[in-house]
């Protein structure tokens, strides 16, 4: 065996751990801290999928931490634009693993721009969303679907 014939092989397994890193990461038009990850964004604002007033939205993550945690003396956060802050109409942590998901409603008064998220002990995340106002809905955009309201128990 030459020296040739080991590298070859070496820089196949180095780019496909490349490659799967890239698609095992945050979603696109993410950033977090700490140990939060944020696997996807329903509708996916980071692709330019538009909201409204009212509609419902989701992440799914690693760790959102406890239903009580989200109540209005609870330690987390989350906040649409306009500065300081506007908190979801609802907000409800549906599922606590395998991912972690939690549905909001978009406030009556958000506007575009940075949405802020703060788990304690966790991380933080912020993403870009785009509030428009009006009829119709993100689902007239091809390629955006609202995710379905949280399950009622």
């Amino acid at each position: 065996m030459n020296g040739r014939t080991w590298k070859l092989p070496l820089a196949a397994a180095l780019l496909a751990l490349i490659a799967l890193a890239a698609c095992a990461g945050p979603a696109p038009g993410l950033r977090t801290t700490g140990d939060l990850r944020i696997l996807a964004v329903e509708p996916d604002v980071t692709q330019g999928c538009p909201v409204r007033a009212g509609d419902w939205m989701a992440l799914k993550g690693n760790d959102f931490g406890a239903p009580e945690d989200w109540g209005p003396e609870g330690p987390n956060t989350l906040r649409f634009p306009p500065e300081p802050g506007l908190a979801p109409e609802t907000i409800e942590l549906t599922r606590v693993a395998d991912p972690a998901t939690l549905f909001f409603r978009v406030p009556a008064d958000a506007t575009s721009g940075t949405v802020r998220l703060h788990v304690e002990g966790v991380g933080d995340a912020e993403f870009e969303v785009t509030v428009e106002t009006g009829p119709g809905s993100a689902s007239a955009v091809p390629g955006c679907t609202l995710p379905q309201a949280p399950p009622q128990d």
